[in-house]
């Protein structure tokens, strides 16, 4: 009699077949691996781009904002109230490392200082006197900031390699800039005096990722002075520039 049920022989794999296995296995591992990181590497680059593009346009916005108010007198509809125009500086500034804010500063760039009436500073503070002086430079952390009045500063924006500053002048008085300088020259006598003839500002920031690797190889770019560089590290880096008009000096 036969037996109701046969068990059959337990076979495996051989050895090319897990050989072949193993393989596949390998290679999908391998895809999976490269297309995860090439999303995480667009998702850094992407995100460094974009805080970079945030910084620049509201460095630019603020400094433009308070640029193009330089020199604003609040005159007052009071008759008895003797002010006729602004008593004040409305922009100074030194080229690179000079005397203002030494310890503070990062060589080699810029400080601007503009002055007009107004009931706050650039921190959102008030002012006294109604009054403000605001100053901006790079600190040595690359921290491009605010200070007001000589008061502590305030960061504007971060990752800032460069800030740079040209001024320009209106020499014969016919509203047309002449020339742009990195430091006018003050005279006592103020048909002399080229801080007196400055009608516009032409400001210019060099902005960078914090992290390597946001640039494929080593950037090549103009820098604030027009000049071809090549960038020491693989940081992704944007060149940032806007001219503005000095509107209460009539251009």
């Amino acid at each position: 009699m036969k037996p109701a049920f046969t068990p059959r022989r337990e076979t495996s794999l051989s050895l090319v077949e897990l050989m072949v296995a193993l393989a596949i296995g390998l290679l999908l591992t391998m895809s999976v691996g490269t297309i995860l990181s090439g999303s995480m590497q667009i998702f850094r680059v992407q995100g460094e781009s974009a805080r970079i593009q945030e910084s620049g346009r509201f460095l630019m916005d603020t400094l433009g904002r308070q640029i193009t108010q330089a020199g604003y007198a609040a005159i007052s509809t009071d008759y008895t109230d003797p002010k006729l125009a602004f008593a004040g500086t409305p922009i100074s500034g030194e080229d690179g490392l000079v005397a203002t804010r030494t310890d503070e500063r990062k060589n080699g760039s810029d400080y601007l200082a503009v002055s007009f009436d107004a009931s706050t500073d650039c921190q959102g503070n008030a002012v006294a006197g109604g009054t403000a002086r605001n100053e901006f430079y790079l600190n040595t952390r690359e921290e491009l900031v605010c200070a007001s009045n000589g008061g502590a500063a305030e960061m504007l924006a971060d990752g800032v390699e460069s800030f740079q500053v040209l001024y320009g002048i209106d020499s014969d008085g016919d509203y047309t800039i002449d020339r742009y300088k990195a430091q006018p020259v003050y005279n006592a006598d103020p048909l002399l005096n080229e801080w007196k003839q400055v009608r516009t500002v032409r400001v210019c920031a060099v902005v960078r990722a914090f992290s390597p690797g946001t640039s494929p190889a080593a950037q090549t770019y103009q820098d604030c002075s027009g000049a071809t560089v090549t960038a020491p590290d693989t940081r992704l880096r944007r060149v940032l520039g806007a001219t503005y008009q000095l509107r209460n000096r009539g251009i």
